[in-house]
């Protein structure tokens, strides 16, 4: 580290280049680079550059001044001849939308102190407070001073600097708690002390004080110290201390033993068993506690997973390539690869040469991964797409398929899953099949996808795809009428109504789980939009949540010729003159209408000097001007569904809408899942800035009405029996009935049901064996698994697996039973029963007739067979053993057998059983209608 150059932002800015400080140059050029590290390996927006360095209206020389600071930073951050042969030298690039500081980040003071402290919180997790606190305290001695002292000094005042010294104020904190829970009071006391009266208003802090003062023999000091802080908050903020530091001052008084420091062996000599073993169990050995190795474990888990294969390929003019040069051509190959595959929410499982072998799906399921593994192998293609200066004529060809597979992981994530299935195996025949710069998809992918991804069939075989790109959520066609959502598409109606340059709010988000029905709804809305206000309603444009390639820039071009009055038969001449002109009236400054019209004229293909490979983010910033600035003219509707999937700078844009300076009649429509509150939590209460409309399941009587609309679109009618595609209305209201009952109210689910009905009646497809367990398993189509199984996998490792034995154990378990099967005490195991209840994945079950302990069951029987499908045969049977033997113990205790029984295929299924039983009746008779026909 020592021949490489050092940043320091903790203090003062410095740059130090083998122990000599760097000249850094005026207060613009050094900005400039502290916004960069602050930033560092992200590429920053110039326009957010230009606002970090002013501060108010930036002049029109902003941008040209930004330029010469980074033009100036480059030839001071440039290495010599010895930082270049060392790995991570600095660079600092230009990337879209403005400029990326690459660095190593253990050249850099924060980074260094952020590592250490991550370090210190897993020591401290682990039950090593020596090690945390030796940790924390390194990482604390690399501050200086504020951050950035020298810059903030001149008034800066970035909110970065004010998240940066809170999170060095959380360290001192958990650096005080380590020397504690130590028995070093008495060190850390003074400077307890002094940091105390320079944050006065931080409580566990006071605690802390309070803590060490009473330790130290001082009590009254210690209550003194919290009349003080009581008196202040009261009389400043008319408020009193929260519950913690009350707490702790009756333990002051009471003087409560557990407030005096115990040394951890004498902890250990004096501590005795607090709760019971299961009965049964009592003169068993337990289990061990999980240790890092159980963690390093593979976990084997039965999962659906999409896999993406991909192949790289240089174009070696004159013979065959250098393998230096290709060597160094896989390196950024696999980092882009890397890149996007994490960009979204892939792994990559392996890399053998020039091939790449991503995962979606473990360990974490996520309802669209085939959705995801398509839009990574579009975003690695078109990395790839346009000339790229280190990478001369590289190529990528792309297979993607989806299937269950098995599943080796980690719990700690600490080495790449594997897989084996199918899946891999029909993309190892593809991949030689694909041309060279083209992704192609198996048939399940397709199903899965072709609401957001346009294909073309591949010309080799019929049941391969070629993508051709993505497209806007609101073409799909739903197949049925909105149900059931009118009073909220009145809501959507009233504030698209009121939205103004004065009105509020400006922003409207449809927020549901997966299945409710957010797309449908937003779809419907623009429609009724449409017949209501004709052409003098309001523009709408439709933008994607996040970049991927080319396509989205489509359906820009549509729209912008249609806002500009561009017809398909004006001449190339009358195009340009037309964008001119739209351009020029909507543009603040004529510097700004020569960038929007130099960047949207890429759009209309056909014109002189159309430039193809102009970055399409730049494209899609001009396009987001120009709304913001055609909104002044013009009401304009903008949709954006899956926003909770949209880049950061979409977000930023969203997010300014919600200022109340900017004046405009710009009205923003989302359809978000609720984790977007994660990324924008004040979008959840803003103050009406932006109004939510939450969605909820759907009342049975209208899942039933849909339920009978799509099976009238899939050809089962009502009618008599002997005629060709219709059933009696007697099977038509059993399978409506037993399908609201499965689909809990999800549109999507009762959608999904009908559809894997209709494909299990084709005359063409093959049944499962009549009354195996497959035949069940076959009728819970993949879109229903997935949504459950990503469910499932937002809970922890050790709480999946009590889900695991209940399945096994049939799907109705109490603390009892699963204390067995786990081997831990009985009130861990009630503990988390009842947590799974609060969480809404079991539920309370009352038995009539049975005393003894609280039965739980799955929520909806859905869930116990997806997990139940997940788990690998052996694991089944040995939970199968183990909950055997605990049910023999408790008969020959007790006499008898508890009330439920340990299910030979996982828990009962009662509704797909019946759906099983009814598909086979209206099988049979479509069939032997159409036989007697």
């Amino acid at each position: 580290m020592n021949g490489r150059i050092q940043f320091r932002v903790l203090g003062p800015l410095e740059v130090v280049r083998r122990g000599s400080l760097i000249n850094l140059g005026g207060t613009k050029q050094r900005a400039a680079l502290g916004y960069l590290l602050l930033h560092a390996n992200e590429a920053v927006a110039t326009s957010k550059l230009i606002a970090a360095l002013w501060d108010g209206p930036a002049p029109a020389s902003a941008r040209k001044v930004v330029q010469n600071a980074v033009w100036r930073l480059r030839r001071l951050l440039e290495a010599d001849e010895e930082e270049q042969t060392a790995d991570g030298s600095v660079a600092l690039l230009t990337r879209t939308p403005g400029y990326m500081l690459r660095i190593e980040p253990q050249t850099v003071d924060l980074y260094r102190f952020r590592a250490l402290v991550a370090e210190g919180r897993a020591e401290m997790e682990r039950g090593a407070p020596d090690a945390a606190s030796a940790l924390r305290r390194d990482a604390l001695a690399l501050w200086r001073g504020p951050v950035l002292a020298d810059l903030a000094e001149t008034g800066v005042s970035w909110p970065e600097l004010k998240v940066i010294q809170n999170t060095r104020l959380d360290v001192l904190e958990e650096y005080f708690e380590a020397e504690l829970a130590l028995g070093h009071h008495d060190v850390v006391l003074p400077e307890l002390q002094s940091t105390v009266c320079a944050e006065p208003r931080r409580e566990r802090l006071l605690g802390q004080l309070m803590l060490a003062l009473y330790r130290s023999g001082r009590q009254a000091d210690a209550l003194s110290t919290y009349a003080r802080a009581r008196t202040s908050l009261i009389s400043d903020l008319g408020l009193e201390p929260g519950r913690d530091l009350r707490d702790l001052q009756q333990a002051i008084l009471t003087h409560d033993p557990a407030l005096l420091y115990v040394p951890a062996s004498a902890r250990a000599r004096t501590a005795a068993p607090t709760e019971p073993l299961p009965v049964g169990l009592e003169d068993e050995p337990m289990s061990a506690p999980i240790t890092a190795a159980d963690l390093a474990a593979p976990v084997r888990e039965r999962r659906e997973v999409s896999v993406v294969l991909l192949r790289a390929t240089i174009d070696a003019e004159g013979g065959r390539p250098d393998p230096e040069h290709v060597d160094t051509a896989m390196e950024t190959v696999n980092e882009v690869v890397t890149a996007e595959a994490h960009r979204f929410g892939g792994t990559v499982a392996a890399k053998v040469g020039s091939l790449w072998l991503l995962i979606f799906g473990a360990p974490r399921s996520r309802d669209n991964d085939a959705m995801r593994a398509v839009l990574t192998a579009l975003a690695i293609r078109h990395r790839f797409s346009r000339p790229h200066p280190a990478l001369p004529g590289v190529g990528v060809r792309t297979a993607v398929d989806t299937g269950e597979a098995l599943v080796r992981y980690t719990s700690d994530e600490g080495s790449p899953p594997s897989a084996t299935g199918t899946a891999l195996d029909r993309c190892h025949s593809m991949l030689p099949l694909v041309p060279a710069d083209e992704v192609w998809v198996g048939d399940d992918v397709r199903r899965h996808t072709t609401s957001r991804i346009d294909y073309r069939r591949a010309r080799v075989s019929s049941a391969l795809w070629t993508v051709a790109g993505v497209r806007p959520a609101s073409s799909q066609n739903h197949g049925v009428p909105l149900l059931d959502r009118g009073q909220d598409l009145d809501v959507l109606l009233s504030l698209l109504d009121r939205a103004g340059p004065e009105e509020r709010p400006r922003i409207a988000l449809v927020v549901g789980e997966p299945g409710l029905g957010k797309s449908h709804l937003i779809s419907e809305f623009e429609k009724v939009v449409r017949r209501r206000d004709g052409e003098a309603g309001p523009f709408v444009a439709h933008l994607f949540p996040c970049q991927v390639d080319d396509s989205p820039l489509a359906v820009v071009a549509e729209e912008l010729s249609r806002c500009c009055g561009i017809a398909p038969h004006d001449q190339p001449e009358q195009a340009r003159e037309k964008l001119w002109a739209a351009v020029r009236r909507t543009a603040a400054s004529a510097e700004e209408a020569d960038w929007m019209f130099s960047q949207l004229l890429v759009l209309i293909a056909g014109v002189h000097g159309f430039d193809s490979t102009a970055p399409p983010g730049e494209v899609l910033a001009a396009w987001l001007r120009f709304l913001e600035r055609f909104a002044a003219q013009r009401p304009v509707l903008m949709v954006i569904d899956d926003l909770h999937a949209a880049d950061e700078t979409l977000l930023d844009f969203v997010d300014r809408q919600t200022d109340p300076s900017v004046r405009s009649r710009l009205f923003v429509l989302g359809g978000a899942r609720p984790e977007l509150f994660e990324r924008r939590p004040r979008w959840n209460s803003s103050g009406g800035a932006v109004v939510t409309v939450p969605l909820s399941r759907l009342p049975d009587t209208v899942v039933a009405q849909q339920v009978r609309m799509l099976l009238d679109t899939h050809g089962i009618r009502i009618g008599p029996e002997s005629a060709v595609g219709t059933v009696g209305t007697e099977l038509i209201h059993d399978l409506s009935k037993t399908m609201v009952s499965l689909a809990d109210g999800s549109p999507l689910f009762a959608a999904e049901f009908v559809r894997s009905l209709a494909d299990r009646i084709r005359p063409d497809s093959a049944a499962p064996g009549q009354g195996s367990a497959d035949a069940t398993a076959s009728l819970v189509p993949a879109v229903v698994r997935r949504v459950i199984a990503a469910r499932l996998d937002e809970l922890p490792s050790d709480v999946r697996a009590v889900l695991e034995d209940m399945a096994v154990a049939g799907g109705t378990v109490n603390a009892d039973a699963v204390a067995a099967m786990r081997r831990c005490a009985r009130d861990t195991a009630a503990a988390v029963l009842e947590d799974l209840a609060q969480r809404g994945v079991l539920v309370r079950v009352e038995q009539s007739g049975h005393e003894g302990p609280v039965q739980y069951a799955f929520w909806h029987e859905l869930v116990g067979r997806v997990v139940y499908a997940r788990i690998p045969h052996a694991r089944r049977a040995a939970r199968r053993v183990a909950f055997a033997a605990w049910a023999d113990r408790q008969k020959k205790q007790h006499g008898r057998r508890d009330p439920w029984a340990l299910a030979p295929d996982g828990p009962v299924a009662r509704g797909l059983a019946r759906l099983e039983r009814l598909a086979r009746r209206l099988e049979v008779r479509l069939k032997g209608a159409a036989a007697a026909a």
